[in-house]
């Protein structure tokens, strides 16, 4: 098994090496039957590039995410958009994770996935999820505060602004394309292949100060096109925060709902921060429900 070296400081300040497991095995089998573990009943959904040898990766395989095919064929191959029930029986899942994922797909596909997941857990099984906090995202566009859009730094490297989509660097951007790309990629003037007429700045001000916050958000959101974003699974299609996500989980029949932070799960194996909740931290929701 994998090991990690960790530094860090003893009580007099000296710095020591310290033997990590990365996928603490021991918390699953002090927690969990031997079943469960061999038939890999914890499963991530839209799991990417992850890893650990007692989870099931459920993904879709595309040539966007090419570099984590191999270990999605390992997995269950499932398109999210089919709406369909996932391949996995009743009552049998431990755990269910996802990380960034409803972010990429539409309400409805969102509601099935919630709702597969709901049908899938033991009964006092957890489902956590984290995605982009739409509320932090408009927060810095209204208080003008760039800074918080902190990955334009990487897409102004043309490599990646241009392996990305983007028609230019991402510094050249305004705020207010930088706050649309965010969660309606398609619709916004910096995609390279978007919608046809995409909301320019003037636009988006005039809506976000005509309409109410949820009904301007659902309105981009509705001009996404369907066709690119099969051909750009990557683009965020849909805006998520605590509330919205909430509603849904209700809707699903859990009725123990709670907001999260970065690490802070009631499930012990996933306050595991070394594979588990290190995507974007600084701008994502966590939330978790127990059935």
């Amino acid at each position: 098994m994998k090991r990690l070296i960790n530094k860090c400081l003893n009580p007099l300040g000296y710095v020591v090496k310290r033997i990590v497991n990365k996928h603490n095995i021991s918390y699953y089998q002090n927690s969990y039957p031997a079943d469960s573990m061999k038939m890999k009943r914890f499963y991530n959904i839209g799991a990417g590039g992850f890893y650990h040898p007692y989870w099931t990766n459920v993904d879709y395989i595309s040539e966007w995410y090419a570099s984590n095919n191999k270990k999605t064929s390992k997995g269950i191959h499932y398109d999210l958009f089919s709406k369909s029930p996932m391949p996995i029986d009743s009552n049998s899942a431990e755990v269910v994770y996802s990380s960034h994922t409803i972010e990429h797909i539409t309400n409805s596909a969102a509601e099935n996935m919630i709702n597969e997941a709901f049908r899938i857990l033991k009964s006092n099984g957890y489902l956590r999820i984290t995605a982009p906090n739409i509320d932090l995202d408009y927060r810095a566009y209204r208080n003008n505060d760039k800074l918080f859009f902190y990955w334009t730094k990487r897409y102004s490297i043309p490599k990646e602004w241009k392996r990305a989509k983007y028609n230019k660097p991402l510094n050249d951007a305004t705020i207010e394309q930088l706050f649309l790309s965010h969660f309606a990629a398609s619709v916004s003037t910096l995609h390279s292949d978007g919608i046809s007429e995409p909301i320019d700045d003037k636009e988006l001000n005039e809506l976000f100060n005509k309409l109410n916050f949820e009904e301007a958000l659902d309105y981009c959101c509705a001009k996404c096109c369907m066709k690119i974003q099969k051909k750009y699974p990557g683009n965020h299609i849909n805006w998520w925060n605590p509330k919205k996500i909430t509603s849904i989980l209700e809707d699903t029949g859990f009725t123990k709902i709670y907001l999260s932070g970065y690490g802070q799960s009631f499930c012990p194996i996933l306050r595991n921060i070394i594979i588990f909740d290190n995507t974007h931290p600084k701008l994502s929701f966590y939330i978790e429900a127990i059935k």
